[in-house]
């Protein structure tokens, strides 16, 4: 059945369900409506139909349409499709009043308002029958889908599959997992999938064939921007949520240690800002005087002392220690350059191997001497100079960045003005950029602030058990800090202190999670 459909992706990239959502929240902050992608999609849809049947004129077309932006789709698609001619019936699985999904309400509202297009809603499961028609449209859950499939789906997608005609599901299969391509019992079994943005995991799955048949991917009008630059939908997407069953420390504890005779602000920033970034317990190893003057500033900060002025290496087993019971450890913020303390932070490095760390401003000097070989989950959050001093030479950001994380085989932010901004980059190469933050962020601790939060965000998504892709969380550090100095400079103009960018992480978060639920 393979058909040459003009219009269509030949070579796609791979995206998660969270990447998509992600970028798809992502784009409606860069003021692109998911409405235009709802209409590209549907359009896509159609366009798919009529490759296969050819001239559509006449053909019966049937199409299931259930409450969410899926629905949305599969309605837009029996919209294009009448327009052509074709006669076209829309199976709604739900009330129409309880339709969840705005833009798929907007489209859902005009539809009904047509005369070219017969609307049914069928909620009893007795009402579907198997269809004697030319195509056939999943446009039920999509990559929605949850456990086993309830009433009224699944008598829907029982008609559909013993339905005589061209099957086409929108995006992925109902029933079929996207990531895995696990498929529940009475999935969707499609001739014809037509995925937007990217190919799915699942859809490439080999027992996912049954059920996908042939792949097309339309390009449904998402900018490329809202892939390449960080945006709140990194936030929303990949950092997660507290569980309704969320319990102390569940949601992600971190160990800063940092601090000395010279510097007592920084440990305190970057311990404070992993609480704001939503880490249920933050843990300051550090001299004892700055690390009691830190809880004595934030009580919810817990002081793990060290004796002396600086951290060295006799405090290493303790230090290790302390780290296997924590989900992140952040490294360097006000350490100093003493010898010992730069030894104490090579060694702690390598027997702490393989966990979140996230490796900062002292801590980066010593790891520029030492070279050691770190690993994807280690983070380095260098500013131009300390990316100079990594690289060993001059350079502009985005390759520096780039060169970095290949050399050191960790995941690097080089933070910089725009343009281009922050430049992320995974060991792998790939690579992304931030636009936020303000010329006033430059000012000292505002670094040793994007430190806390990237630990906290680590510390969040290991804990919650989910795959850790560290390129991902640190743009959404990277968003979340430059997002709240913006909001900073806003509220108190551009002589902002370190203090004042910190009072605003838990705005720009919450920001970022209102993006998600507003999107339709």
């Amino acid at each position: 059945m393979a058909r040459e459909c003009p219009g269509f992706v030949e070579a796609a990239e791979v995206w998660s369900v969270e990447d998509t959502r992600a970028y798809e929240i992502n784009t409606v902050w860069l003021g692109v409506p998911l409405l235009l992608l709802m209409e590209n999609a549907g359009r896509a849809v159609a366009d798919a139909v009529e490759c296969y049947l050819g001239d559509v004129r006449g053909k019966k077309v049937v199409v299931y349409a259930g409450k969410g932006g899926n629905g949305g789709d599969a309605i837009v698609s029996a919209r294009h499709l009448a327009a052509r001619g074709a006669d076209v019936t829309v199976y709604l699985l739900y009330d129409p009043k309880l339709v969840e999904h705005r833009d798929t309400q907007v489209n859902l509202q005009a539809l009904l308002k047509m005369r070219s297009v017969k609307v049914v809603h069928l909620e009893d499961p007795r009402e579907y029958r198997p269809e004697e028609a030319d195509a056939l449209i999943d446009g039920i859950l999509g990559i929605g889908v949850r456990g086993r499939l309830r009433e009224p789906i699944a008598s829907a997608l029982a008609a559909f599959n013993a339905s005589r005609g061209l099957r086409v599901a929108i995006d992925v299969p109902t029933g079929l997992d996207p990531d895995t391509g696990q498929a529940v019992e009475g999935a969707a079994r499609a001739d014809v999938t037509v995925t937007m943005h990217a190919l799915k995991p699942g859809l490439m799955k080999e027992e996912a064939k049954p059920y996908v048949g042939e792949v097309l991917v339309a390009e449904v009008g998402m900018p490329r921007d809202a892939v390449t630059f960080a945006g709140p939908g990194d936030v929303a997407a990949r950092v997660p949520r507290r569980p309704r069953d969320a319990y102390k420390g569940g949601n992600g504890k971190v160990l800063v240690v940092g601090g000395s005779y010279h510097y007592f602000g920084a440990p305190f920033y970057a311990a404070s800002a992993a609480l704001l970034a939503g880490a249920d317990l933050s843990f300051l190893a550090a001299p004892s005087d700055v690390a009691k003057a830190a809880a004595s500033s934030n009580p919810g900060i817990i002081p793990f002392p060290l004796k002396g002025e600086i951290v060295e290496p006799g405090h290493l087993d303790l230090l290790v220690e302390e780290a296997k019971h924590v989900d992140a450890v952040a490294i360097g913020p006000g350490l100093g350059t003493d010898k010992s303390t730069k030894e104490a932070v090579i060694e702690l490095l390598q027997r702490l191997r393989g966990k979140p760390v996230v490796i900062d401003a002292d801590a980066l000097k010593a790891v520029a001497e030492a070279r050691p070989a770190l690993w994807p989950q280690a983070v380095l959050t260098p500013h131009r100079g300390e990316a100079r001093m990594l690289a060993g030479r001059e350079g502009e950001p985005q390759e520096l960045a780039a060169e970095i994380a290949k050399a050191y085989g960790a995941t690097v932010i080089v933070k910089a003005p725009k343009p281009p901004g922050d430049v992320i980059c995974s060991p792998d190469g790939r690579c992304r950029y931030n636009l936020t933050g303000h010329p006033a962020m430059a000012v000292g601790g505002t670094g040793d602030v994007l430190t806390g939060i990237t630990a906290g965000f680590l510390a969040r998504r290991v804990a919650l058990s989910k795959t850790l892709d560290p390129l991902h969380i640190a743009a959404a550090a990277a968003w979340v800090s430059g997002r709240a100095g913006e909001l900073a400079v806003s509220e108190r103009g551009e002589n902002v202190t370190t203090l004042d960018v910190l009072n605003r992480v838990q705005d720009a978060i919450r920001e970022a999670y209102s993006m998600a639920a507003g999107g339709g």
